[in-house]
């Protein structure tokens, strides 16, 4: 404070020399004319001070300044209410920039509003980059609907033919006077197709969550019989490796509830999935638990958990356990399989039914993954009704 000049300061010089734009309007005159404006004001918009003194800022306005937004700021102007906005203005040689304004009124001791004082800034720059930003990212979406589009067409007719041919080796394989090498190359090819085969069915799912074309269902269900049912699905490949898969229902208690039944059966079944492939000795346990009814929804939370005791995950690949494409180690990939996209799709799934999914784990230990989801005790239907 010590170092301020003794004299008064001469806010007229100081205002006038500002790197902004300001502007002064009487705001007893109806017609509300520039009284003042500084230096930057004459620079940004290529007028003289003779040329704009007396009138209303209305002539910066031209043939494609929002009509929507010089009303606004007109309203607020007339009830001495402060203006924040961004308009497109024209200078005098008729180029344009765009103008972050911002209008304050200036009340006397009578509290009668007698001046409008204006800051003006050029943010054209920074509008062009919005709005090519905004342009890639229309382009980007369109790109990538067609992208879905074209990978759904290709995933379902890959499919159809996958499924032709698969249901082939499946009569061949009836055959029990087949001589053993040739059953074994016909299981090898077995295998590879049902490895094509649930990569297509992945990326068809994911070009459906991306677009919005899934549904949900809303239908009547047996919880534990669809545990059972998607447990009996696994039974046989967790014997052929060794495991044991283990389903545990102790907290369930709902005999009947109500959502998408079949939905629910791809998430576990993908997690089960994945359990099975990264597991090479111990168990699998499917973990099915009723939780406290919501009592302002009226909703019956579960949460399904399925436990390993597989090879784990690294702390550092944790962030990109739901990422479409992606796999948290690429010898596990040349190793295991996979599309990268089956945890993806339980994600969009799941946030699709209005629950959350999310994993623990310890790498050399196992790995856990919590799937949960809101259901309904009763038929929605009829609720509505």
């Amino acid at each position: 404070m010590n170092d301020l000049p003794a004299s008064k300061p001469d806010w007229p010089h100081i205002i006038g020399e500002l790197r902004s734009s300001v502007t002064i309007t009487d705001a007893t005159d109806p017609k509300q004319p520039l009284i003042f404006v500084n230096e930057y004001f004459l620079q940004l918009t290529g007028y003289s001070r003779e040329e704009v003194i007396g009138r209303n800022c209305r002539f910066l306005q031209g043939a494609d300044t929002r009509s929507e937004t010089a009303r606004e700021i007109r309203e607020a102007l007339s009830k001495c209410m402060p203006v924040r906005t961004e308009i497109l203005n024209y200078r005098r040689d008729g180029s344009t920039f765009w103008n972050e304004l911002n209008i304050d009124p200036i009340f006397d001791a009578e509290g009668r509003c007698v001046l409008f004082v204006g800051l003006q800034y050029d943010v054209t720059d920074r509008k062009l980059l919005e709005e090519e930003a905004t342009h890639a990212a229309r382009s980007a979406h369109s790109q990538s609907r067609a992208l879905m589009e074209f990978m759904g067409k290709l995933n379902h007719e890959m499919r159809n033919n996958m499924n032709g041919m698969l249901g082939m080796i499946d009569v061949v394989l009836m055959d029990e006077s087949l001589p053993e090498d040739v059953r074994e190359y016909l299981e090898i090819a077995k295998g590879s197709g049902d490895t094509l085969l649930n990569m297509a069915n992945d990326a068809l799912d994911f070009a459906g969550a991306a677009d919005g074309r899934i549904r949900l269902e809303h239908i009547e269900f047996n919880p534990k019989h669809v545990l059972d049912s998607i447990v009996k699905t696994h039974r046989l490949r967790a014997e052929e490796k060794g495991l044991n898969l283990i389903l545990d229902t102790q907290s369930l208690h709902s005999q009947r509830l109500y959502g998408d039944p079949h939905r629910l059966r791809q998430v576990l079944d993908n997690l089960i999935g994945n359990a099975l492939k990264f597991t090479q000795s111990g168990s699998i346990t499917l973990i099915a638990e009723e939780m406290p009814a919501d009592r302002s929804s009226g909703l019956t939370p579960m949460r399904f958990s399925v436990r390993d005791t597989g090879i784990g995950i690294p702390e550092e690949h944790m962030d990109k356990l739901f990422k479409a494409f992606s796999q948290t180690d690429a010898s596990h990939a040349r190793v295991y399989g996979g599309s990268g996209l089956g945890l993806k799709i339980c994600e969009e799934l799941v946030q699709l039914m209005g629950g959350t999914i999310f994993a623990e784990s310890r790498q050399g230990e196992g790995s856990t993954f919590r799937v949960e989801l809101p259901f309904s005790p009763e038929d929605p239907h009829h609720l509505l009704t």
